[in-house]
């Protein structure tokens, strides 16, 4: 299929741009199965709705586990990983051995090093603290069993990559499709996935794709790589009672005449496998048509510091008027309304959460606090791997900029602000020693050498004060309206309040280990 280079990348565009994406890729998808397919296929088809694709298993399907086999979204709602970092650096792992293995993948790993490596990584989802991470060393085994460590966890997710329903649906378009169609329905299915499974689903793809490359001409290729990994993107659309687990799907078959159609479906999925590791760039990219019909933005809205001042004081540049500004209407939002899943309401084009989240922190005060917050922030989010300063304004008034990464295989996200603080003293006498950190988006020179893709950040407070029932805590109450861009709005609303909540306890953890989070 011939594609358009100039194609916007998927992370370079914020959520409500993706959730304009997923509706018409849906509708393009299901016009494609009208065209092509059966009248009685069609009919099932047509009862697809996002909402439905996002929605997770039965919960008794991962109660009582800690890792292997609990859905995507719930681990990072619980532990603010998109993937377990043992998995993740086992990736890694494999990927620096690769080209030393013959039959990566092929050969088993020793069964009794494997079940020792799995509980490892449990054991290591108990704790929070590095300890615990350096103890799991891959060296200790064999790639093989790191390998199979790796294939277990991914077929062992309850909601597999792909649903059963896209995998039917595949099945039936894509042998009716000529190669150029087959890769625009992959493609359009690919923009139906959740948020995670599509990151991870994506970091697989880069992952298979970058093993076939180290392993030459090995007898791991990429062909053999995605039928191996079939069962783990793919999930069954066929009956599931007679089978003992769901990674057995492909080996069952009711009658002769069944198991040639499965084996046919087989062929057809294995080789949509091959097409979306060897075009996982493409998969990334929205179609032209798709852009061309929803007139997608090219370039970002974030104002200058000048704009952004000028804008909320009529014309005049007061950056001291600005903030004593921002800060009464923050302090005015804080005490009225309630902020989970608030619209923002920005340009009349954001329609994402605001969320509170808030920490009592003991043992500490105001200042210590504060320290922490604005000036070590790689101390408490795990996520940040660059932090800089790009223009220092005054003691209290700054430019920033850092980097985010969640996923190695994924672009990392970078943020531009303007930070400032402000001690309160308007309060209650229990505030007297309060202090607001306030940060915003803005557009900036240097922003053009940021690496990934760029988030906007709406709004982000952290209001500091001591906690007027307990001497000796510090409360820490956070608002944050942020888009980190390439995910929709449903993401910001299942899971970034706990990525806040995780953030805070993360925060709280660096100086003590006492006391829940609360939401």
């Amino acid at each position: 299929m011939r594609t358009n280079t100039n194609e916007l990348n998927i992370h370079l565009l914020l959520s409500n741009d993706i959730d304009r994406i997923r509706e018409l890729a849906l509708s393009n998808l299901l016009k494609m199965t009208e065209e092509n397919c059966t009248l009685e296929n069609v009919h099932s088809y047509e009862a697809i709705t996002l909402t439905k694709l996002n929605k997770l298993p039965k919960s008794t399907t991962w109660k009582g586990k800690r890792v292997f086999g609990v859905p995507l979204r719930v681990y990072q709602q619980t532990t603010g990983q998109i993937l377990p970092i043992p998995i993740t650096n086992a990736l890694q792992y494999i990927r620096l051995h690769a080209g030393k293995c013959d039959g990566l993948f092929r050969k088993p790993g020793v069964k009794s090093k494997i079940e020792r490596l799995r509980s490892q990584i449990e054991t290591w989802n108990e704790s929070s603290d590095e300890s615990s991470l350096d103890s799991i060393k891959f060296d200790d085994y064999q790639p093989y069993v790191v390998a199979d460590t790796i294939r277990q966890y991914f077929r062992e997710l309850p909601e597999c990559l792909i649903p059963p329903i896209i995998t039917r649906l595949l099945c039936d378009l894509l042998k009716n499709l000529s190669q150029e169609d087959q890769l625009l329905a992959i493609r359009y299915s690919f923009f139906l996935l959740s948020d995670e499974t599509r990151e991870v689903l994506e970091t697989i793809l880069r992952f298979l794709l970058d093993i076939s490359v180290r392993l030459g001409n090995s007898q791991v290729n990429c062909r053999s790589l995605a039928r191996i990994f079939l069962p783990s993107v793919f999930q069954s659309f066929y009956d599931m009672h007679h089978t003992s687990s769901k990674i057995l799907w492909w080996k069952w078959k009711k009658e002769k005449l069944d198991g040639i159609s499965q084996e046919n479906d087989r062929l057809i999925l294995e080789n949509c496998l091959m097409t979306m590791i060897l075009n996982v760039d493409i998969l990334c990219r929205v179609p032209s048509a798709l852009s061309d019909e929803l007139n997608l933005p090219l370039a970002r809205k974030t104002k200058r510091l000048d704009e952004l001042v000028r804008n909320a004081c009529n014309g005049e540049f007061h950056i001291k008027k600005y903030i004593s500004k921002n800060s009464e209407q923050f302090l005015q939002r804080l005490s009225t309304i309630k902020f989970k899943n608030i619209p923002t309401n920005i340009d009349n084009e954001n329609n994402l959460p605001i969320w509170k989240c808030s920490i009592d922190i003991p043992n500490t005060n105001v200042k210590q606090v504060y320290q922490r917050i604005v000036h070590d922030r790689y101390l408490w989010d795990k996520h940040v791997v660059e932090s800089r300063t790009v223009e220092k304004i005054d003691d209290d008034k700054e430019i920033v900029q850092y980097v985010l990464n969640y996923l190695d295989l994924v672009p990392v996200r970078s943020f531009c602000e303007f930070r400032f603080s402000k001690k309160i003293t308007s309060r209650s006498a229990s505030d007297a020693n309060a202090m607001l950190i306030s940060a915003i988006s803005i557009d900036h020179l240097q922003n053009h050498f940021l690496p990934g893709s760029m988030g906007i950040t709406y709004k982000m407070h952290y209001y500091i004060t001591p906690s007027p029932t307990q001497p000796g805590r510090t409360t820490v109450t956070q608002i944050a309206c942020v888009d980190f861009s390439g995910r929709s709005t449903q993401w910001y609303e299942n899971v970034y309040g706990c990525l806040l909540a995780h953030n805070l306890l993360s925060l709280r953890n660096t100086f003590t280990n006492t006391n829940p989070v609360r939401i």
